[in-house]
C-alpha cells in the first residue's frame, strides 16, 4: 500500500474503540493506517511533476506532467497531462476514485497515436503507469479495507524520524490481481502519519519494489513529498527505477469541474 500526494486517495474515516486492557497489535495497526488514509491532502490541487525513468544501465528518460485533482463529496477526481517529450506529448490519464467501496473506481488513458480514449479495466491496474515502476493502482491509491494490517515494529528511524513499521497483506485474490502485490511492509512517520518507505513483494517475476518518499515539506498546510521514488529489484539487483520530482504545486486553488471529462483528455490543455 502506497500513499502519496501524487493523486487523491479514498478517505475512510471511522473511529476504533479499544478496551481498557490495552490495544492489540492488529487493531493498533489498523488505527494507524486509518489515520494515514484520512490525512489531509487538500480539497483541490494543480501540480507540475518531472518523471525520470532509469534503466539498469543508468540510461534516463524524462517526462513532464501537469496534474489537476479535486475532492468531491462522493468521489476524488484527477487528470494528468503529459507535456513532453514529443513521444508522449498529448497523452492524458484520468481517474475517478469513488468513496463508496461498493463502486468500482474508473480510469481512462488517452494515447494521441490511437486518437482514442480507452477505459482501464480493474484487472489491468497492476500494469505499469506510462513505463514507470509505479502501477495504475499505485497512482490511484488503494482501498483501506482491502488489506489486513499488522504492527511488526513499534519504533524504527527513517531519515531521522521515528516510524511505525506495518505489514499489509491483501484480503483476497481479487485484491492481489488488482494491485499485483502479495505483501508490503511500510514505514509510517509517527508525527504526521505519512508513509515514507515501503518494501513490496510483487506477485509476478519474484521481484521486490522499494518505495521512498523524500523531501517532505508542509505546503499550504498540506504535508507533501517533493520526491517519490520506486525501485524494482530482482535477486537484490536493480531492474528499473522511477523518480517523480515535484516542481510546483498549488493546493485549494480553483479547478474547474469541466476539466474532468474524456473530451478534455483528447483536446488537451
Amino acid at each position: 500500500m502506497i500513499i502519496t500526494n501524487f493523486a487523491k486517495f479514498s478517505v475512510f474515516i471511522f473511529l476504533l474503540i479499544f478496551s481498557l486492557t490495552g490495544i492489540s497489535y492488529g487493531s493498533s495497526a489498523l488505527e494507524i493506517m486509518t489515520k494515514v488514509d484520512a490525512r489531509y491532502t487538500g480539497d483541490s490541487a494543480i501540480s507540475d511533476w518531472r518523471m525520470i525513468l532509469i534503466d539498469k544501465k543508468d540510461r534516463k528518460r524524462v517526462r513532464e506532467i501537469e496534474i489537476f485533482s479535486k475532492e468531491y463529496k462522493d468521489v476524488d477526481k484527477s487528470i494528468s497531462f503529459f507535456k513532453s517529450p514529443g513521444d508522449v506529448k498529448g497523452t492524458s490519464y484520468m481517474s475517478y476514485n469513488w468513496e463508496s467501496t461498493s463502486k468500482e473506481d474508473d480510469s481512462w488513458l488517452y494515447l494521441p497515436a490511437l486518437q482514442k480514449v480507452n477505459r482501464i479495466a480493474s484487472t489491468d491496474r497492476s500494469g505499469s503507469f506510462m513505463g514507470s515502476d509505479f502501477t495504475y493502482s499505485d497512482i490511484d491509491g488503494f482501498e483501506l479495507e482491502d488489506f489486513n494490517y499488522k504492527l511488526v515494529k513499534e519504533n524504527d528511524v527513517v531519515d531521522g524520524k521515528d516510524c511505525w513499521v506495518i505489514e499489509s497483506t491483501p484480503k483476497n485474490k481479487k485484491v492481489i490481481s488488482k494491485t499485483g502485490y502479495l505483501k508490503s511492509v511500510q514505514w509510517v512517520r509517527k508525527d504526521i502519519y505519512f508513509v515514507v518507505k515501503n518494501r513490496i513483494l510483487v506477485k509476478k517475476g519474484k521481484k521486490v519494489k522499494l518505495f521512498a518518499a523524500k523531501d517532505i515539506q508542509k505546503i499550504n498546510g498540506v504535508w507533501t513529498a517533493k520526491t517519490l521514488q520506486m525501485i524494482t529489484t530482482k535477486n537484490k539487483k536493480l531492474v528499473h527505477k522511477s523518480i517523480f520530482q515535484l516542481k510546483n504545486v498549488k493546493y485549494n486553488t480553483n479547478v474547474e469541474d469541466s476539466i474532468f471529462e474524456t473530451e478534455v483528455m483528447q483536446r488537451g490543455l
